[in-house]
């Protein structure tokens, strides 16, 4: 029997201020750089839709393995927290991905889950298919966020205040 909801809970510290992550995750022009499924899919195709970042950022894709779906931001809590809702198609039920932000002494902790409804014969046999990878998705999306962040230039006191 598969549990009636799915939860994954990954965590990694990125050497950078909450603010710094915040402003990433907060928009998805750059989700491609880091995401697991941009690497797994490198075929699919993205589109985006609504404002650039914050509540109502939505981005769609549609790739040969990553199949048609879409996420939206759907709460955002400046330099703490960030919920996209997740929609794939082929499966109704309610998904969602959160960012939770906590500043460190060497940066930020970054916690991301995934939550998600199995109901249904679909649900189970979905979250039966992707729990497992999910997971290792996770991981790996967070360690390549790390790089990702970290390697960016630090902002300069000249270009803070355009």
């Amino acid at each position: 029997m598969q549990p009636a909801q799915g939860h994954i809970e990954k965590s990694i510290v990125i050497n950078a201020s909450p603010a710094t992550i915040y402003h990433e995750l907060n928009a998805f022009k750059t989700f491609q750089q880091w995401s697991p499924w941009a690497k797994m899919d490198p075929d699919a195709k993205y589109s985006f839709e609504g404002p650039e970042s914050g509540v109502g950022a939505k981005m769609n894709w549609d790739g040969p393995k990553a199949g048609k779906g879409s996420q939206w931001i759907d709460e955002s809590v400046e330099n703490q927290k960030i919920k996209n809702a997740l929609a794939f198609e082929g499966f109704d039920g309610k998904a969602s991905a959160t960012f939770i932000l906590s500043p460190q002494s060497a940066g930020t902790n970054v916690v991301w889950t995934y939550d998600g409804d199995n109901t249904g014969f679909t649900g189970k046999a979905m979250w039966m298919f992707m729990g497992g990878m999910l997971d290792g998705q996770y991981t790996q999306g967070l360690a390549d966020l790390k790089t990702f962040i970290e390697s960016m230039p630090a902002p300069s006191d000249s270009t803070a205040h355009h």
